[in-house]
């Protein structure tokens, strides 16, 4: 019984393991790609630019939620391979 409980344990930190360096990865780009957008200019004409401008906030918004969520998904999984790894230790 304690084997499948072991092999489940090693089984989550795999994939906690994963998902880490998968999540950061989305993460980095989607905060780059948000500060890029929010530091683009707009055209001169003010019809074009408040149009513009509306779109770029909105895909703005897009990639700052997504790399919001990305995040939070790195750091529970960084925090679930920690845990597991402790419970590991502990019981080998």
């Amino acid at each position: 019984m304690v084997g499948t409980g072991m092999g489940a344990m090693v089984g989550l930190l795999v994939v906690a393991v994963l998902v880490v360096p998968v999540s950061f990865g989305v993460a980095a780009r989607a905060d780059a790609k948000a500060r890029r957008l929010s530091e683009s200019q707009a055209p001169d004409t003010d019809l074009g630019r408040s149009v513009v401008v509306a779109e770029v906030a909105g895909r703005c918004d897009q990639w700052r939620q997504l790399a919001t969520r990305a995040w939070l998904i790195c750091g529970g999984a960084s925090l679930v391979a920690v845990v597991v790894v402790g419970i590991l230790v502990c019981i080998g």
